[in-house]
């Protein structure tokens, strides 16, 4: 038995605000604009840099709309399922249940702790799986078995999150970043984290995140 979704569906685009990271906001503002759809999203995890005086965004939510929905949901399709699928929406069901990101002055690192789970919002778990079972599918090698292509998805989700957090440490064992806990600094502006990493690689494109 293995995980299949559900034909017009579409639940999974109506049940929360979809996380998605940094590089992903620019892709996605940019169908955006080209299919003529409204799109808000405000910064998730950020974590302050005191020599730039900003916050960096490691997330973001992109918030359904006034219908309650993906602003790219139309009837029970997602308009940008061929274009560009957030990372988010193509491991679903298989999500985080706890991500937790934490600042080491003394390491000068970024630790990122992330925790899956199977999402019973979705009808075909609830169907295919028995309490048990999904608690057991917190274990990302029973979990592939049933779920192959959204567990791979969530471990490059994984994968991107940790890329983010990698480049920040190494910048500030550099000393170009001196970064803590943003809960200091709220008047600190915000920035987007792909777009500050590009400051000291501006070679990094959207295409290279993108393969």
């Amino acid at each position: 038995m293995t995980f299949h979704c559900q034909p017009d569906c579409a639940l999974c685009c109506r049940a929360s605000p979809v996380t998605v990271l940094p590089h992903e906001v620019y892709v996605l503002q940019r169908l955006a604009k080209e299919l003529g759809v409204a799109v808000v999203f405000t910064p998730a995890y950020r974590v302050a840099d005191l020599k730039s005086g900003l916050r960096i965004a490691l997330s973001y939510l992109m918030h359904l709309n006034e219908e309650g929905k993906c602003p790219f949901l139309e009837g029970t399709k997602c308009k940008i399922h061929d274009l560009y699928k957030p990372l988010t929406c193509r491991s679903f069901p298989y999500l985080p249940k706890v991500i937790k990101y934490s600042v080491d002055p003394i390491a000068r690192e970024i630790h990122i702790e992330v925790r899956f789970v199977m999402s019973t919002l979705c009808p075909v778990i609830r169907r295919d799986l028995t309490p048990k079972d999904v608690v057991k599918m917190s274990n990302i090698n029973i979990a592939v078995k049933y779920a192959p292509r959204e567990t791979e998805v969530a471990l490059k989700t994984l994968e991107e999150r940790y890329f983010y957090a990698k480049v920040l440490s190494e910048l500030w064992k550099r000393g170009l970043v001196e970064l803590a806990e943003e809960d200091k600094y709220p008047f600190f502006p915000v920035v987007n984290g792909f777009a500050f990493i590009r400051r000291f690689y501006p070679e990094l494109t959207l295409e290279k995140l993108l393969r």
